[in-house]
Parts: structure tokens; C-alpha cells; sequence
């Protein structure tokens, strides 16, 4: 009879130590889980996780990749992912809409990966007079041709504007629906190629319009900040391995789009990797930098061509507090 009872209390105080020992151990964080589709300016998080940095840094990632870039912002949207690689436009739309969000980094601006492309017979903008030019009405791409018509001279008064998606620009040039467009790389050379028309400018030539972010659901950052502090850390390193080591970045980042490094090269040249420095820069010691001037703009384009129905709190919405830690 003792000798069951001393085995009862001794398998009690086992069970009790287990229990105690279940408890006091760390809680195992679950992934922050960041959505991405094919653009070279936002694969430097792709190259984090690859490299380890993620892990260096003692934050567990996911990264979640799409097909379409559509369904990425779906996905931040509707929750399903903590964090997006998104165009600031976009962040402004889908806050405006009602998610909340915070854009923690600046990832990249367009310089040269988009423009304005026009049939044979069109050697300058000055030649855009009267003429039929597509571009996606309520987008960047829209906000961008406004732009260009500012650089030349002109007005929507002296172009008759048709409202066509980017990827459809070329298409709507080979069936004689327009005169010039406004797109993208690949579709802007290739269409000038095939066509023997005229690439007659550049984003390298309107730099900071076109710009990507890395944001973040609002909640998160809220509830680890330590967490998005280090991915914003390891994320900069993964581009500060890009200077260094070129080759190898585009070798690994061409692979996850399934691009040769050469082909991924190429888009990198339409484009300017943004950096610690250049994020400092650009949101500014006081959260008054170009950045902020430039979601203003955006938003308010945005609000006048009826895509949003009220002004977002750009003060909010921006969160260089992040890069401000690293400086």
C-alpha cells in the first residue's frame, strides 16, 4: 500500500513539473508572413530570407508569393498576410478604403522601368498634340502622364485621353486604338521594337513618382514592433549585399521570379534601389521628408479622380520610425 502511494506522489509532483516547466517555456511567435509578386525593386526580401538574414536577426518570416500582384493586396487586405510589397499608391488606396496600414520602408523607385511609348511618326511630346494617348484613368500611371504633359508643355486639353490598363497598351497600339501610351518594362521597348515606334520618355526623367513600399497591417506593428524593427534591419542589409555582390543577388533573385540574372539585371535598370540613407532621406528627419510631399500628392490626385473618397492621414500612414532606429 505505501509503496503505491509514494508512486502516486511521485508521479503527481512529475506531472505538476511538467505542467510548471510547459508554462514557464517561451512561446514559440509565429511567422510574420509578407506577400510578394514578381518586381526586381521589392526581391531584396526574397534575398533576406534566402540569405538568412531573417533568422540573423531573430525574426521567423514567411514569404507568401503571388502570381498576380492583384491578389498580394487581396491578401493584406483581407488579412491572410501580415505584410505586402506595395506600390504607395496602393498602400493610399487600400487605406483609404479602410484598412489600416503602416509603410515601414521605401523599397524602390521607378527610373526608367516606366514611360511613354508612341507609334512611328511621333519623334517628340510636342507631336502628342491632338493625338490619342492610353493610360489607365485613376492610377499612377495616370498621375505619371500628367507629369509628362507638365515637362512638355501641354495639357489634357491638347490630347484626348483614353482609358486603358497598362498591359493593354500594347495591344491597343498594334490595333490603331491609340497613338501613344503610357506602361511598363517589358511591354515599353518591346512595343517600340516591334512597331519601330519611339519611347519618347522615361520615368528617369519624373524619378519618385512611381514608388514601392513595404507595409505592414497596421495590428502588427502594434503588437511586435521588435519584430518589424528587424525585418526592416535585415531587409537593408539583403540590399546592401545587392552593392556588393551583384551577380550572385541577381542570380538568386532571378531564380525566384524564374528569370536568368541577365534578364533580371535588365529590370534592375529601370529602377533605383532605395537604401537606409536614401530612406532617411526621403521621410525625413522631422516626418516631413519627400516622402511624406509625395503621398500627399498622390492622395490627392487619387481623391480627385474619385479612386478614394476621403484623405488618408499621411502623418499615420508613413512609419519612418523604423528606419529613424537604424540611422
Amino acid at each position: 500500500m505505501k509503496k503505491n502511494i509514494r508512486t502516486f506522489i511521485l508521479l503527481m509532483i512529475l506531472l505538476i513539473s511538467g505542467i510548471q516547466n510547459t508554462a514557464c517555456a517561451p512561446q514559440q511567435k509565429p511567422p510574420i508572413r509578407i506577400a510578394i509578386s514578381a518586381w526586381a525593386g521589392v526581391e531584396p526580401v526574397e534575398l533576406a530570407a534566402q540569405l538568412g538574414y531573417f533568422e540573423k536577426h531573430g525574426v521567423p518570416v514567411e514569404i507568401v508569393r503571388f502570381s498576380a500582384y492583384s491578389d498580394s493586396i487581396d491578401a493584406l487586405v483581407d488579412g491572410k498576410v501580415d505584410a505586402g510589397m506595395h506600390t504607395l499608391d496602393d498602400a493610399i488606396r487600400y487605406n483609404s478604403a479602410g484598412k489600416d496600414v503602416r509603410v515601414v520602408l521605401l523599397t524602390d523607385y521607378s527610373f526608367g522601368g516606366d514611360g511613354l511609348v508612341a507609334r512611328p511618326g511621333l519623334e517628340s511630346l510636342d507631336d502628342l498634340r491632338g493625338k490619342k494617348v492610353g493610360v489607365e484613368i485613376g492610377t499612377v500611371g495616370h498621375l505619371s502622364l500628367l507629369k509628362i504633359l507638365e515637362i512638355s508643355g501641354l495639357t489634357t486639353n491638347d490630347i484626348s485621353i483614353v482609358s486603358i490598363p497598362a498591359w493593354e497598351i500594347q495591344q491597343a497600339m498594334f490595333d490603331g486604338k491609340i497613338d501613344a501610351g503610357v506602361t511598363w518594362e517589358p511591354y515599353l521597348t518591346s512595343t517600340a521594337d516591334e512597331m519601330g515606334g519611339k519611347v519618347l520618355i522615361t520615368s528617369r526623367e519624373y524619378p519618385e513618382i512611381i514608388v514601392t513600399t513595404m507595409t505592414f497591417d497596421a495590428a502588427v506593428v502594434a503588437d511586435r514592433p521588435e519584430d518589424v524593427q528587424k525585418i526592416v534591419a535585415a531587409y537593408f542589409d539583403a540590399v546592401e549585399y545587392i552593392k556588393k555582390n551583384p551577380q550572385d543577388a541577381y542570380l538568386r533573385m532571378g531564380q525566384a521570379e524564374g528569370i536568368s540574372a541577365a534578364v533580371f539585371e535588365s529590370h534592375v535598370s529601370g529602377i533605383q534601389y532605395l537604401d537606409l540613407a536614401a530612406n532617411a532621406e526621403l521621410f525625413g528627419k522631422e516626418g516631413n521628408g519627400r516622402a511624406h510631399t509625395q503621398a500627399g500628392v498622390i492622395a490627392q490626385f487619387l481623391l480627385d479622380q474619385g479612386v478614394i473618397t476621403s484623405l488618408p492621414d499621411i502623418s499615420q500612414l508613413l512609419a519612418p520610425a523604423f528606419v529613424r532606429e537604424l540611422k
